[in-house]
């Protein structure tokens, strides 16, 4: 499929802009031009289409793991806390299912999305701690030479606040076998995608542990998107400290709209980067052999939390 054949579909989806959305989820549309090329991207180095299992994780409207869905993967996971982003989900699903572009296959054609799952569960997150110090001190604006000089002034040393990593966050996903709330099994799919909070809105870290869940659920590879300020950070994280293979395969500008009253710009682009993890092919079959192993031994989903669309 074509970038502009799938931007047109993906245009076509009724519900690609929250009617209601919520700060404190950091929600915010996906462009259809956006969408089409990750999912292109993906296509190309062989993550998605035929064969292949997509998770979105945190989905809200579900355009992106849609997107997924019409380039014929196998099947879609659409999974999110919210439960107003879900139902505008379900009803794109049904709008592509009368369409036929999604679980509709016949005979003469090469491969196409059996179904898409909406899953409502929500990530469990660790904050930061933050610590205060106490007392007066030097700092801030002040007497001495330049910003934040030798004199006394506002903000001395004292009244600062410091930010104290989550050691948990960081470990690595291998080893941290703690419940983090998304009741899957480990290497679930094939790819995961996952668009998750910039933890700016008093929820650093947020988007390291989104990482982590969609590590763990795939089997071949994640993508993912982040500041590209944490690039540095990121990388050496994956890399040095969990053993992965990371890259970037794409560098963009989100145009972040007016949306909140707490807006005053008409729109802001903020520097993203789109980075890949993956698993080497006899590493990624081996995941899908455990993962298979897994699910023979009887390894039930819970009830009450999946629903087919």
């Amino acid at each position: 499929m074509k970038q502009k054949h799938l931007e047109s579909c993906l245009s076509s989806i009724p519900n690609r802009i929250f009617s209601d959305p919520k700060i404190q989820l950091e929600q915010y549309p996906t462009s259809v031009n956006l969408a089409a090329s990750i999912v292109l991207t993906a296509l190309a180095k062989g993550d998605a289409g035929k064969g292949r299992t997509i998770l979105d994780l945190g989905c809200g409207t579900g355009n992106l793991g849609l997107a997924f869905a019409m380039v014929k993967s196998d099947f879609v996971y659409l999974v999110d806390c919210d439960s107003d982003a879900l139902d505008l989900a379900r009803e794109n699903v049904e709008m592509l299912e009368e369409e036929e572009l999604i679980g509709s296959c016949s005979e003469d054609e090469d491969g196409c999305c059996m179904g898409v799952e909406l899953i409502m569960a929500k990530l469990k997150y660790d904050p930061p701690k933050k610590n205060q110090s106490g007392g007066g001190g030097r700092g801030g604006k002040g007497r001495g030479r330049g910003r934040g000089g030798g004199g006394r002034g506002k903000g001395g040393r004292g009244s600062a606040s410091s930010t104290q990593p989550n050691e948990l966050l960081l470990l690595d996903p291998k080893l941290d076998n703690r419940d983090d709330g998304i009741p899957l099994p480990s290497k679930m799919v094939d790819t995961v995608i996952t668009n998750p909070p910039f933890g700016t809105k008093n929820n650093e870290g947020i988007d390291v542990q989104f990482l982590k869940t969609a590590i763990r659920l795939a089997r071949r590879s994640v993508y993912s998107f982040h500041k590209t300020s944490t690039r540095p950070f990121l990388v050496k994280l994956l890399r040095d400290k969990w053993g992965l293979n990371v890259e970037v395969v794409a560098e963009m500008k989100f145009d972040i709209p007016n949306m909140y009253k707490f807006h005053k710009q008409k729109c802001v682009d903020v520097e993203v980067d789109l980075i890949r993890v993956f698993w080497e092919e006899e590493d990624a079959i081996e995941n899908k052999d455990a993962s298979e192993e897994e699910e023979s031994e009887g390894e039930e989903m819970p009830l009450g939390v999946c629903g087919v669309a």
